[in-house]
């Protein structure tokens, strides 16, 4: 009876917290979209830099953390942060897709798609240079690769903002945004929601999952997976459903970016490890996955089509890595 009681009670919490997801994304998505307008600036720049780091902190907490604390099991962390950006192109994009079409802006094309190829070829190229290592080294290239790309990004942010000054038109003032302190406690209030409704979701997941029986690893490649993708997940979809598709692209290709660059970079630094097969691997499926995403993006417009085509190759993906696990 009592474990009868504890699985109601957990599907309680996993119902509570999407709806704390959902809610958290809404008020986290109206306040970017305000802090673009107070900033002049385009909305895909927020995406690609404020709402892609917002929503990439449960990889940052798992990754980071896990070289800090046990740097023996570091190497952990290049499977979080590829399964990360393989969930985030197949599924949350084509999730977004399918909701509504996401038109993609030409400037994504010509410099962050090109990036995110990049990013996801030089992670392979580095560990094989390094002999199947994650080392210091190649942290610090891929980190400096970052900092090159975020000043490439602010960049584009302030001649972006100079050009709307010289040609803003009196009445497009009256649409004001919200007061900027507003504006940052929506975002920040959101993404904390956001945040706090993923863990909840994999928490209660995670103990419903083991209460039927399921694997310990099984959960780990699916709901602990998924979990961590959840703000990428609602975000993206909810910037979608309210008409900012460039949001919501952005806040994919920036936190693929970010995930790699940044976040498995600094792990390398904090702790080398080595690599595995099945890691490599999982690379080279997100570079599958970015090219994909790249040729579909270059028709200027992903649509229900292609979203239904990345949803068939996850599901690929990942009766592959079942098989890999139960194997």
């Amino acid at each position: 009876m009592t474990i009868v009681l504890y699985m109601l009670l957990a599907a309680a919490g996993l119902v509570l917290s999407f709806w704390l997801l959902v809610k958290g994304a809404d008020f986290f998505v109206d306040g970017c979209v305000s802090i673009a307008r107070l900033l002049r600036v385009p909305d895909l720049i927020i995406g690609l830099t404020i709402v892609a780091m917002g929503t990439s902190a449960p990889e940052a907490a798992v990754s980071i953390s896990s070289a800090v604390n046990d740097p023996t099991n570091a190497g952990i962390t290049v499977g979080n942060i590829f399964g990360s950006n393989i969930l985030n192109i197949l599924i949350i994009l084509s999730i977004s897709a399918v909701i509504v079409p996401i038109t993609v802006d030409k400037s994504l094309l010509k410099k962050d798609f090109p990036l995110l190829i990049v990013s996801a070829v030089i992670m392979p190229v580095l560990f094989w240079i390094f002999d199947m290592q994650a080392t210091r080294w190649a942290g610090l290239i891929i980190i400096a690769i970052f900092i090159f790309y975020m000043i490439w990004t602010i960049r584009d942010a302030l001649a972006s903002r100079k050009l709307n000054k010289q040609t803003e038109q009196p009445e497009e003032l009256s649409e004001k945004p919200m007061r900027p302190l507003r504006s940052i406690l929506y975002a920040v209030g959101g993404l904390a929601v956001v945040i706090g409704g993923g863990q909840l979701a994999v928490y209660c997941a995670k103990y419903i999952a083991q209460g039927i029986g399921i694997s310990d690893s099984l959960i780990g490649l699916t709901i602990v997976a998924l979990g961590t993708s959840l703000p990428e997940l609602i975000t993206s979809v909810v910037a979608a459903r309210k008409g900012n598709s460039d949001l919501a692209l952005g806040n994919v290709v920036g936190s693929n970016l970010f995930n790699v660059l940044m976040i498995l970079g600094l792990s390398m630094v904090i702790a080398p490890f080595p690599v595995t097969m099945d890691s490599m691997v999982d690379g080279f499926v997100v570079l599958g996955a970015s090219v994909v995403c790249y040729i579909s993006a270059a028709g200027k417009k992903i649509g229900r089509a292609w979203g239904i085509v990345y949803l068939l190759l996850y599901a690929v993906y990942l009766t592959y890595i079942i098989w890999r696990d139960l194997a």
